[in-house]
């Protein structure tokens, strides 16, 4: 029964366009501005230079609508999340109604997306093509049985609707390589980089407003941001730090282990003398761009491919700094280093191997400029 409903491998549809009507396209992601995240922040830039493009854009999301929210924007309030994933109880309704009115040429499907599985359940979606976007594989801690027992229940949907996709886009070179999900397909899948609009007026406005007295009297102020989770390195990073009295690190973000990173700066600053370590939490657009504009250089140390691209790296680099990455096997976050042309790589979890960086970081200070301008222009060029 289910080799059957899986099916065979379909033919692709998409052709060239003819005639003068704009395509039209209807995006299916998790969640859209103001939410914060790499995801939605590269659906927020696609869509606005689609829709300047002349390609009718729509999409679908989870989230409380907001009143001044687009028309060709429909959010869906979430109930519930479970292990991660947003479950909204009114989005197959909301999916059927989009694709009855708008009529698309095209369903874009953002992914990891569970809410993306409805679409094989409405003929009227089959009827269309499928551009399935693959942003991460949904990666499985084996100390963690919840989620080893929601995959396998999400893993058919998963093969289906890589099947019924008339083309895949993953993110990097490297991580198609290393996709597990995605070997079966790459015949139809292409590797195409993330990217992001360039800054404009005001973000290099807000970029020049000094941050409000948080960085300290030090040679070298190293920033990373991102949720506080286990798989961001953020640990890594602070014990590297410590013991350097010249070195300061501004950590920006939120997250489920603010309480543990706390403990450990505490641990390290007792133990190494100094740690000169700030958990800014939750900074707003014209903060975050403040901070990019005054540290020396970026650093993201992730210790899982769930780290799938690092579209911070391309922030940071829009804002001529040089990054600091971890190499880690089949994530793009050391190919997108890689393309900048000015920054390193280190091993994920190797506390030593990240306490050089810093040295080395420290010994070069005063070619971070330059090598931030690099890393600009490659932005500019690439991303």
């Amino acid at each position: 029964m289910l080799r059957h409903w899986l099916g065979r491998p379909k033919a692709p549809r998409l052709h060239a366009r003819t005639g003068q009507a704009p395509l039209r396209v209807l995006h299916v992601g998790k969640f859209y501005p103001p939410y914060r995240g790499g995801m939605e922040s590269f659906l927020a830039d696609l869509i606005e230079q689609q829709r300047a493009s002349g390609i009718d854009a729509h999409a679908v999301v989870h989230g409380d609508p907001l009143p001044d929210d687009p028309p060709w924007l429909i959010r869906v309030p979430v109930q519930i999340t479970l292990v991660f994933a947003p479950i909204a109880l009114g989005f197959p309704l909301a999916l059927h109604r989009a694709i009855a009115a708008f009529k698309p040429d095209v369903l874009h499907l953002h992914m990891p997306n569970n809410a993306a599985f409805w679409a094989l359940l409405m003929p009227a979606a089959r009827r269309v093509a499928w551009v399935t976007h693959w942003h991460s594989d949904v990666l499985i801690s084996k100390w963690d049985s919840l989620l080893q027992l929601c995959y396998q229940v999400y893993k058919p949907f998963e093969t289906k609707l890589l099947r019924q996709s008339d083309a895949i886009l993953a993110t990097s070179p490297p991580y198609m390589a290393a996709s597990i999900p995605l070997q079966r397909w790459l015949f139809k899948t292409l590797a195409i980089p993330l990217g992001l609009k360039p800054l404009g007026p005001a973000a290099l406005e807000q970029a020049q407003t000094p941050p409000a007295a948080l960085w300290g009297d030090v040679r070298l102020r190293v920033l990373s941001v991102g949720r506080l989770t286990y798989y961001k390195g953020f640990d890594t990073l602070i014990s590297a730090v410590a013991g350097f009295a010249d070195v300061q690190l501004l950590i920006a973000g939120e997250g489920e282990q603010r309480k543990e990173l706390e403990a450990l700066i505490a641990r390290e600053r007792a133990q190494q003398g100094c740690a000169n370590v700030q958990l800014l939490g939750q900074v707003s657009e014209a903060q975050k761009h403040a901070l990019f504009n005054s540290c020396d250089i970026f650093a993201l140390a992730s210790r899982e491919r769930t780290e799938a691209f690092g579209l911070v790296l391309i922030e940071a680099m829009q804002h001529g700094k040089p990054c600091m990455a971890s190499d880690l096997d089949g994530s793009g976050m050391s190919w997108v280093v890689g393309q900048s042309g000015s920054g390193q790589c280190y091993a994920p979890d190797q506390v030593q191997a990240w306490k050089e960086a810093i040295r080395q970081a420290l010994a070069a200070k005063a070619q971070l400029a330059e090598r931030g301008l690099v890393a600009q222009q490659a932005a500019d060029a690439y991303f």
